[in-house]
């Protein structure tokens, strides 16, 4: 009996989808609809979704700046892990 009382409460742990709650994730309709994921920062420069107006770093990231270029130059905005923005403000992006 404890072994069956074990592996129930083992499932009942374990979330939907690890995935969903580590990284970094983007969104569109702010937090409605997954447009971009992220497992890891990138080693360096990297295309926000066209579509993304706000992002969520679940785990591994401590901030995200975003830039209005194609390439990470110009001026840097640092956003954090948590935001909402204008869809199509910021092109691309570094993470740590």
């Amino acid at each position: 009996m404890s072994a069956i009382m074990t592996a129930g409460l083992g499932a009942l742990a374990s979330p939907a989808s690890a995935q969903e709650n580590a990284g970094l994730t983007f969104y569109s309709g702010t937090f409605a609809t997954q447009v971009g994921h992220y497992a890891a920062p990138p080693a360096g420069c990297a295309a926000v979704p066209r579509t993304a107006d706000s992002h969520v770093g679940w785990s591994g990231f401590r901030d995200v700046t975003f830039y209005q270029t194609s390439n990470c130059t110009g001026q840097a905005t640092g956003v954090g892990t948590l935001r909402t923005y204008p869809a199509g403000r910021y092109l691309t992006f570094r993470a740590v």
